[in-house]
Formats: C-alpha cells, sequence, structure tokens
C-alpha cells in the first residue's frame, strides 16, 4: 500500500502529461506533504496526537525512510510540541522530504524520471510507461467516497482533508463538481486533528 505521502504526491501530478502540475505546487503543498507524514506514522501507530500536543507511542523504524526521519526526529527531540510546530519543521524540510517520497515511487515504479530528471507518472501522454493506474486509482477512490452518501474511512477523511488544504478539487474533480461537494468536502476535512493543523499553519494561525 502507498503511503498517504506518497498519494498525496500523487495528487499533484497532471493526469494528461503525467508531470507536476504548476498549480499545485508551493508551500500549501510542502505543508500537506508534512501532514501525510505525521498523519501516516498516526496511521502506524508511532505517534499520537491531542488538542495540545504530538508525542511518540513507539519510536520502532518503519522502513520507510520518509517516516523514519520525521519519526526519529520528533523522538529524539524529547519536547511536548503541538502538531502545528512539526508540520511547519517537516514543510521547511520539504526539499529533504519530497525526494525521499518520490524516491520510493520511482522504486515501486509508479512513477520515473526521464533523461533530464524530470518526474514522470506512469501512463501520462508522454509514453514514457505503461499504466497509470495507481494515479487514477487514487483520484477516482477519493471522487467516488465524495460522490455517495457514506462518511470516508480514516485514510480517506485524511486525503480529503490535505487535498482541500491545497485547493486540489478543482483540478482532481472540476469546478462544477467541487461547488456542488463542498459542504460535504468541508464537513470531513474537520474530522482529522492533523489536518485541522495543517489547516492552521498553512492559514499563518
Amino acid at each position: 500500500m502507498l503511503t498517504l505521502g506518497e498519494e498525496i504526491l500523487l495528487l499533484t501530478l497532471d493526469d494528461e502529461t503525467g508531470r507536476p502540475n504548476i498549480a499545485l505546487s508551493g508551500d500549501s503543498v510542502n505543508a500537506a506533504l508534512a501532514g501525510a507524514v505525521l498523519m501516516d506514522l498516526s496511521l502506524e501507530n508511532r505517534i499520537d496526537t491531542d488538542l495540545d500536543r504530538l508525542f511518540v507511542v513507539n519510536p520502532e523504524p518503519l522502513d520507510e525512510p520518509a517516516l523514519d526521519g520525521a519519526l526519529a526526529r520528533i523522538a529524539a527531540d524529547g519536547e511536548d510540541r503541538p502538531t502545528e510546530f512539526w508540520v511547519g519543521a517537516f514543510a521547511e524540510d520539504c526539499d529533504t522530504l519530497r525526494p525521499q517520497l518520490v524516491d520510493r515511487l520511482v522504486a515501486r515504479r509508479i512513477v520515473l524520471r526521464d533523461r533530464y530528471d524530470r518526474l514522470l507518472a506512469m501512463g501520462g501522454y508522454n509514453g514514457a510507461a505503461v499504466n497509470g493506474r495507481p494515479m487514477r486509482d487514487v483520484k477516482r477512490r477519493i471522487a467516488g467516497e465524495l460522490l455517495n452518501d457514506e462518511i470516508p474511512d480514516p485514510r480517506d477523511i485524511m486525503i480529503v482533508s490535505l487535498a482541500d488544504i491545497c485547493g486540489m478539487w478543482p483540478a482532481l474533480i472540476g469546478e462544477s463538481a467541487f461547488d456542488r461537494l463542498k459542504p460535504k468536502i468541508r464537513q470531513i476535512a474537520k474530522m482529522d486533528l492533523i489536518g485541522q493543523a495543517v489547516a492552521r499553519v498553512v492559514n499563518g494561525h
């Protein structure tokens, strides 16, 4: 299974070209990637959060470079810090975090680099690879969650939260669908504590 960080990174790639969507870049995406790493650690029961702080509950590595580096850094700090602190810290360190996520996607052969070191999603019109299922599957799954009447599972709640923070919806589901689904998206996005912390960092609160 892909990590949340890897899935968020895939969502920033253009469906047709397979290359990074320039409209989905910048500080909000960095914060979302940082939040995704923290969410992955939470799902793996390595960290926990409450309204005031984020703390390590199990320092055992997961053999995922991005997650293990973040976990070791939190554990070594030894201070009670709010979730926003770690979102901001890892967002500022995205020059290290993003390549680690990309390397894992390349190793899984979900994306690849061309000879100019550009990132290409499998199945883009560039013809660099044979199928684009992983990227399309993420988008299809999240769109399906929004279109039914059920509450998404905790993992997809986290992705919805991060996608909303980054303003990804017009690129993922189109403007008209976003306008129709905005109330549900905003309701889901409020369900995750780490997602709320990422939103506060992005909004400067």
